[in-house]
């Protein structure tokens, strides 16, 4: 008989969908003896569970930082979060999803957000499942949301050793942490394609250096195209490649002000499945500090360039590249046009980046769960 393994996520955030995608996807390539089933809880969400991911849509479009930090401050104490785990049964718990959940039966969870955790040790108290669950969490630095339950859970996955002593400091054993790495996407990494057909795919001589801009950020927002504008201003001896994402008004914005102003090297992309690709020819990335955007960076050993995300977990995310020096982070447009004219006056600043990137082992977290799942 298989053993079931159920990968649960909720969209608050691309990072927590893809990471969950990445896993189920490489389990069900590599591993014959299990039978995988992949749910986003969001669709089985209330009105207060869609609430909570139109919140979270209108503090990324709405870029109030600021509000965001605040909470996610607040929360990080046993007392304001006692209400927690009701909150996520409240916005969550419901027949159907009771009966898709039941049915299927898992004998492991892989849980990539802390409200799929929280239904999982409930349903796990009703008797209506007995699953392991191991709980990824999915930035650099962890959070009283994330290990409300941690003596109903089997185990966290964790970027490293830094987030491990983290969960220790805060009387998780350490037996039940794994620090891992945030799970990548190993097929595509894989099988890259070369760089001289990377460049000349997007038209690109390979003279010049190349930045890649994630500029989308969320669907409606025109946040970062103040930054885009800064970039573009500057007239650097760079090949720029710009991601607007799902944005089609920032891409239409863009696309105009490079039309309009007659600039050469500028490329306007919207949503692309070539992320790594685009890394593997890339010398800086410049995005906001998401957990699965730095993670591939790191893979890919490219620096980084941190522009302003939500808060929240995205400004430790930025904290910790600094810190380990893989990249840089600014704080606004300004400060990030003056990083930009440092770079270009000094670019040994993004090669000492990127021998230290260089040193980094490579990212194995999707095997390293495949094995603990085969040891269950």
């Amino acid at each position: 008989m298989k053993k079931k393994v159920l990968v649960l996520y909720a969209r608050y955030g691309s990072g927590h969908k893809s990471i969950a995608e990445y896993v189920a996807s490489y389990i069900k390539e590599h591993n014959h003896k299990c039978e995988v089933k992949l749910i986003d809880m969001s669709d089985y969400g209330n009105f207060i569970g869609r609430a909570g991911v139109k919140i979270m849509d209108f503090v990324g479009k709405r870029r109030t930082a600021h509000i965001f930090d605040f909470c996610y401050e607040l929360m990080d104490h046993k007392i304001s979060t006692i209400g927690h785990n009701a909150l996520a049964k409240k916005s969550y718990d419901n027949e159907k999803l009771r009966q898709v959940i039941s049915e299927f039966n898992p004998d492991i969870t892989i849980s990539t957000h802390f409200y799929c955790s929280n239904i999982i040790t409930y349903y796990n108290k009703l008797n209506l499942i007995h699953s392991k669950l191991f709980t990824i969490i999915t930035d650099y630095r962890t959070h009283e949301c994330w290990t409300k339950n941690h003596k109903l859970e089997d185990g966290y996955i964790v970027g490293n050793e830094m987030v491990k002593e983290e969960l220790i400091s805060r009387g998780i054993d350490g037996k039940k942490v794994y620090p891992f790495g945030l799970p990548l996407n190993i097929n595509e990494i894989n099988n890259l394609d070369s760089r001289e057909n990377i460049l000349k795919r997007y038209n690109l001589n390979g003279k010049k250096r190349v930045y890649l801009f994630f500029g989308g950020s969320t669907t409606g927002s025109m946040y970062y195209y103040d930054y885009f504008k800064t970039i573009a201003k500057l007239d650097l001896d760079v090949d720029i490649i710009f991601i607007s994402g799902k944005n089609e008004k920032l891409k239409e914005k863009c696309d105009e002000y490079v039309k309009d102003k007659g600039i050469t090297n500028i490329k306007v992309l919207g949503y692309s499945h070539d992320v790594l690709n685009l890394m593997k020819i890339s010398d800086l990335v410049i995005s906001k500090p998401g957990g699965a955007t730095v993670t591939e960076a790191m893979e890919m050993k490219v620096p980084m360039l941190l522009v302003p995300g939500v808060g929240g977990q995205e400004k430790y995310n930025a904290r910790f590249i600094a810190f380990k020096k893989y990249g840089l982070k600014v704080r606004n447009v300004r400060v990030f046009k003056k990083v930009l004219l440092k770079i270009e006056n000094n670019y040994n600043i993004v090669l000492k980046m990127k021998e230290r990137l260089n040193k980094l082992d490579n990212n194995k977290s999707v095997e390293k769960i495949n094995n603990l799942i085969n040891k269950m």
